[in-house]
């Protein structure tokens, strides 16, 4: 072997050498690289999601409760992040005595005996007194009938459908088979059941305790029915029949033999009679009835609805006249309204030209407000004082009889007999038997309930009233420390929704329970009765929700928080000190220890404002902090709330996230002044933070600004205004105040000038008469002028605000170099609704943060902008 090839040989063997020397070295790298991935390890761009994610799923939120009649247990469903929420039964003052249940679709307390859970279609009924328990299989729905005492069972098929009828105490009052479903109408119970699953024929029964009546028959399927306040009396029902659509059949073409749902209305007298039926319902394709007091004695006032589709076609014309644009955009409802006569089969449809009819005694005579015909789009009143003219017209006559021009504030009481209308020169009362009109000297701000056929009781401010309406004579009754009080036990029904326009009343014979308001936060709850005041819950800055009581108002429960205090089930027995039944979240041990500053500031009209500063759990003086601010307007009433972790937040923000993770959170309020919202944000955010920074534990220099929809158009303003932040988050939020002015609101149907002149953003006027002013609030005209990161995000089905605007403002911060990130979430709209865009949003929300305040880096979303590494 020659001397070149030996050395091939040996350079082969080398090769081989170095080869497996090189494989050996590579999986020991190899092996070196699995053991730090494998190594819990929390890289320096990455979030500490599992600490925030154990303390997510973890957290509890009590919520509707109910009480026992004689107050000696309640129930609560207990939500969680993401577990299947739990049904909790216990008794107030054992909690030994303690039930759960998973997946239950109905459930309420029978009275003081028995508690019942519809699991499935298992019946669990738990006798409250020694916690028996009876079960029933094959159950489809439960109900109760409080004024009657009765309790019912409805059966699936396995048990004939059988519906079963109980007194109160527990008596079997009656049962029958093959009920199709039943309702509770004005205190009757209504069944109806089909003998046989292939006959057309349905019977109607009127079932009062141990009897039954039969009322009707049918072969329509009912959706609903009602009693007919009519001089024939009897019982109207609106249904559905599947009949052949005769134009689509040919012969006995069976392909083209289609079916159709035609709703039917009927007037049954009785049950000797056939029905009369309201031919009008083929006319147009209603779908939808509702029934309303009538003042005709021979006539149903009634409300039908049918679907008017969004036409499409190549060319669709906008007319300049037209008075209401939504049909354009989106398939609307439309509601007709008419008087029926079933006995003649006259029909009276309501002018159009009016709204809001409302029917008053009982010789035909009914409420109406004209629309303005001068409006260019029927929202433009919206934001402005209400003038709406009000009308009397009579069924009988069809004359219409105008009464007044009338302020937004309309109140009639449960007979109808009295209205009362506030403007700015105080309160009208009309008597609408005699239909005379009387002045009354009350603050137009002040709320009136009336009390009984003749007398009406005032919340005026801290101050509450009674003033006989036959003579206007008023007498004070009481006065509260306090800025504001709400009567809870009132009964209040709106007709006109948006505007304060409702029927309301109190019973002035019991105890009222008032909810007393002092400032944003202060707040307490009393009975009052006779002009003695018993205290229920003293004066609070927690947070009381699900405040709720017995009949005869001797117990009460209700949850209570705050910010760093877990929520509580309490409950208070009359003139007794209250307990608490139950405490979430015992967990939780790090909300306790979070505290809260308040600063205080000037406004843009100069009044004081206050903000209040959450510190972390684990707050340290000695330390400094970087600082996330979340604006919109006044927020200071929803900081007694618990700081709820959760990843379920529509708008990325989430205060407890925050402070977990090592950040102080201010939440100030925002005023608004002569020169727009615009420099109004600037100047209030401006003087908070002169406070904010007094606080040496603040990082002057690693504070952020965040906000959704109005808040994001302020965040986005600040940012072009500011050099005091080092970053801004912006969601859905408006760039260009003098475009969307004048664009289209897809979310109400209309134009959204009215929002900006004298809406939310208060401009005071349109572009044309405050020209200046829009330009010197608008965000866009100066985005050149941003000096910090910012990351925006909006949904692309938002119809509130239009996702371009987010696109125009990251369009000019991308022309002049500025850093921005923008994320489109394609299926989502105004506010975040998918759990699975929420949270994504909340961590790319923190992920955004730590980068831009602690240092963070490595996160590669961020650093696709930031290292221009696209």
């Amino acid at each position: 072997m020659n001397k070149r090839s030996w050395n091939n040989i040996k350079n082969k063997k080398n090769v081989i050498n170095d080869n497996n020397e090189m494989k050996t070295i590579q999986k020991i790298g190899l092996l070196i690289v699995l053991t730090f991935l494998l190594l819990p390890l929390h890289l320096n761009g990455q979030h500490d999601l599992k600490k925030l994610e154990s303390l997510v799923e973890k957290a509890e939120v009590p919520d509707f409760l109910k009480m026992s009649d004689d107050g000696k247990w309640v129930s609560w469903l207990m939500k969680y992040e993401n577990k299947p929420p739990i049904y909790i039964l216990q008794n107030v003052k054992d909690q030994t005595q303690k039930f759960e249940r998973k997946s239950v679709k109905t459930s309420f307390f029978m009275g003081s005996e028995k508690f019942a859970f519809l699991i499935g279609y298992q019946l669990e009924l738990i006798n409250l007194s020694d916690s028996s328990i009876e079960s029933k299989d094959h159950v489809k729905t439960i109900d109760q009938m409080k004024p009657q005492s009765l309790f019912l069972i409805h059966y699936d098929e396995h048990q004939n459908n059988r519906l079963e009828v109980y007194g109160k105490n527990g008596k079997q009052l009656q049962s029958i088979d093959h009920v199709i479903r039943f309702l509770t109408v004005e205190n009757e119970l209504i069944a109806w059941t089909k003998n046989d699953s292939k006959a057309r024929g349905i019977q109607v029964w009127k079932i009062e305790r141990s009897n039954k009546e039969l009322i009707a028959n049918t072969s329509e399927e009912i959706i609903n029915i009602w009693k007919a306040h009519t001089t024939e009396g009897g019982y109207l029902i609106f249904g559905k029949d599947k009949c052949k659509d005769k134009k689509n059949v040919i012969d006995n073409d069976k392909e083209n033999d289609k079916s159709k749902e035609e709703y039917t209305l009927k007037h049954y007298s009785d049950n000797q009679h056939l029905p009369r039926n309201l031919d009008l319902m083929n006319s147009q394709d209603y779908h939808f009835v509702s029934v309303e007091r009538s003042s005709d004695s021979d006539a149903l006032f009634l409300t039908l609805f049918r679907k008017k589709k969004k036409a499409r076609k190549m060319t669709e014309i906008w007319y300049g006249v037209e008075k209401d644009l939504t049909p354009h955009i989106k398939d609307v409802q439309i509601e007709e309204k008419l008087l029926w006569y079933p006995k003649t089969g006259k029909v009276i449809q309501m002018d159009s030209l009016f709204h809001s009819e409302i029917a008053i005694g009982n010789f035909g005579d009914f409420l109406k407000i004209k629309k303005d015909q001068t409006l260019v789009d029927h929202y433009d009143n919206s934001y402005r004082p209400v003038k709406d003219s009000l009308f009397i017209w009579n069924s009988k006559t069809d004359i219409h009889r105008f009464v007044k021009v009338i302020g937004e504030k309309l109140y009639i009481s449960p007979d109808r007999k009295w209205m009362l209308n506030a403007d700015q020169d105080g309160w009208s009362l009309l008597n609408t038997c005699t239909q005379q009109m009387t002045k009354l000297s009350m603050n137009p701000k002040a709320t009136p309930y009336f009390s009984d056929a003749e007398k009406v009781l005032w919340v005026n401010e801290n101050q509450v009233w009674e003033q006989n309406l036959r003579n206007g004579q008023k007498t004070q009754k009481a006065t509260f420390d306090g800025d504001d009080i709400e009567i809870l036990n009132s009964e209040r029904e709106n007709f006109k929704n948006g505007l304060p326009r409702e029927f309301i009343s109190v019973d002035y014979h019991k105890p009222l329970i008032l909810r007393i308001s002092k400032g944003d936060q202060v707040k307490s709850f009393i009975e009052w009765k006779n002009g003695r005041a018993t205290t229920i819950v003293p004066e609070t800055t927690n947070k009381i929700s699900n405040f709720i009581y017995n009949d005869d108002l001797s117990d009460f429960v209700w949850v209570q928080e705050n910010f760093n205090k877990v929520p509580t089930v309490v409950f208070k027995q009359k003139e007794k000190k209250d307990h608490i039944v139950f405490t979430s979240n015992v967990h939780d041990k790090t909300a306790e220890e979070i505290r809260k500053i308040q600063l205080f500031y000037k406004g843009a009209t100069e009044e004081t404002l206050t903000a209040t500063l959450f510190l972390p759990y684990d707050y340290d003086p000695d330390k400094k902090y970087p600082v996330v601010l979340n604006i919109y307007q006044r927020q200071q009433k929803g900081t007694s709330a618990f700081l709820l972790p959760t990843f379920k937040n529509g708008r990325g923000f989430n205060a407890r996230l925050l402070l977990e993770s090592g950040y102080m959170v201010l939440i100030p309020d925002i005023t608004y002044g002569e020169q727009g919202p615009g420099l109004s944000a600037v100047e209030c955010i401006h003087n908070v933070l002169d406070e904010l920074i007094k606080i040496k534990q603040v990082d002057a220099g690693r504070i952020a600004l965040t906000g959704q929809s109005f808040g994001g158009y302020q965040t986005n303003f600040i940012a072009t205004h500011s050099n005091q932040f080092a970053t801004f988050i912006s969601g859905a939020s408006v760039s260009d105040i003098i475009h969307t002015s004048y664009s289209f609101n897809h979310q109400y149907g209309g134009p959204d000038y009215r929002r900006y002149e004298y809406g939310q953003f208060g401009m005071g006027g349109s572009f044309v008469e405050k020209k200046q002013k829009y330009i010197n609030n608008n965000p866009l005209y100066f985005a050149s002028e941003v000096k910090s990161p910012m990351f925006l995000w909006t949904g692309e089905k938002d119809d509130n605000v239009d996702r371009e605007e987010t696109r125009s403002f990251f369009n000019v911060l991308r022309k002049y170099r500025k850093p921005v990130v923008a994320v489109f979430y394609q299926e989502e709209g105004h506010s975040l609704i998918s759990k699975i865009e929420q949270k994504d949003l909340s961590i790319r929300m923190l992920e955004w943060l730590d980068y831009f305040l602690k240092d963070k880096r490595d996160v590669e979303w961020i650093d696709k902008q930031m290292k221009g590494a696209l």
